[in-house]
């Protein structure tokens, strides 16, 4: 349905319902305005039935432990974890490390000068 063909039919489907609304006996009418009232009235109690106030927070408290919990197991992993393990908590240490990305590109290079021939540290 295009947007002006959607227009179109909601226009009439008002007008419809408000004509018919205009030939609704009393009594119907009547019926209808109590059965709304009912609902509203309904709708009212179990709004005043709310939540006790200690469940937001609670929900709060409940998920800041979860996501501390899960940090936590990151963060003290073992050290036999697997190797993909491993090298994804290196990738979190570079991407969070202050120095440039150029610092970690020349390490190998500077770990290559920091020993002679014989594999010293000289």
């Amino acid at each position: 349905m295009t947007m002006e063909s959607e227009a179109k039919f909601l226009n009439a489907a008002k007008r419809a319902l408000d004509e018919a609304e205009k030939n609704l006996d009393p009594g119907t009418v009547a019926r209808l305005r109590a059965a709304r009232r009912e609902a509203l009235e309904q709708g009212q109690r179990r709004a005043s039935r709310a939540r006790p106030a200690w469940l937001l927070p609670l929900g709060g408290f409940a998920t800041a432990a979860i996501v501390l919990s899960v940090a936590a197991l990151l963060w003290f992993a073992p050290a036999n974890q697997p190797a993909n393990m491993q090298a994804n908590v290196a990738d979190i240490d570079l991407l969070t490390a202050h120095e440039s990305p150029e610092f970690f590109a020349d390490l190998d290079f500077l770990d290559w000068l920091d020993h002679d021939d014989n594999g010293t540290t000289g």
